[in-house]
């Protein structure tokens, strides 16, 4: 089984990165940036470079912030040991930067992300190994490729955002952050996912083997959505 989750706002409870943008920005980067790319209009990538553009602290500062805040949610290590146990592959795949996932994953924990490198301003790129065509959304390409390098075919999505929607789609079975961005579209569209709060949830889901308790059905009720989700 090939299991990839979201790092902002479903690993951890805050999304870090809305917490750095809310902090350093000087405009309402949801209506400018996140609202574009909710419609298509503009990629998650150029959501981030144009986002981090603007923010002029370096590395070590925006850690000392993020830091009271960065709390990850309850059962994760959980989950990587029961990963671990069963031989399951797990991969965290962000549209955040490696600077704070790095500082705040358990060591060793493998992801991908974009890269950034600050040198007065962000410069975010894409990371060599994952090259992007037009129109190619980043977690799909990362998909593609962990499936193709580890020959898993079982597929596990877990995450919280709008930008976490197109990789969810592609896999098997999908958790979604309850009353999230991701729920709520989950919900409205009829794709089958299992809402939860904490990874001991997800554990007990996983761990049951073809049990899917939980999981809501198609044309089920939407959730109610708490809070934007980037993804």
């Amino acid at each position: 089984m090939l299991i990839l989750c979201d790092f902002d706002g479903t690993i951890t409870c805050d999304d870090l990165t809305n917490r750095i943008w809310d902090a350093h920005l000087p405009y309402d980067w949801r209506q400018t940036l996140l609202a574009p790319a909710a419609g298509g209009e503009i990629t998650p990538f150029e959501l981030l470079r144009r986002g981090y553009a603007d923010v002029h602290r370096p590395a070590a500062e925006l850690l000392d912030e993020l830091r009271p805040h960065a709390q990850l949610r309850p059962g994760f290590d959980d989950l990587l040991s029961l990963c671990a146990h069963r031989g399951w592959v797990f991969h965290v795949i962000s549209h955040g930067l490696p600077f704070y996932i790095r500082e705040f994953l358990p060591p060793g924990t493998a992801f991908s992300c974009f890269d950034a490198v600050f040198d007065g301003r962000w410069r975010v790129t894409v990371p060599e190994a994952v090259p992007l065509g037009p129109g190619d959304d980043f977690k799909i390409r990362v998909l593609d490729r962990l499936k193709a390098a580890t020959g898993e075919t079982s597929t596990v999505y877990i995450g919280d955002g709008r930008l976490d929607y197109p990789a969810a789609r592609c896999c098997d079975r999908v958790f979604a952050v309850r009353g999230s961005a991701l729920d709520v579209l989950c919900g409205r569209d009829g794709l089958p996912c299992t809402p939860f709060d904490g990874f001991a949830e997800i554990c007990a889901a996983l761990d049951g083997g073809a049990t899917r308790g939980g999981e809501r059905a198609p044309g089920a009720p939407d959730a109610a959505e708490r809070s934007v989700g980037r993804g």
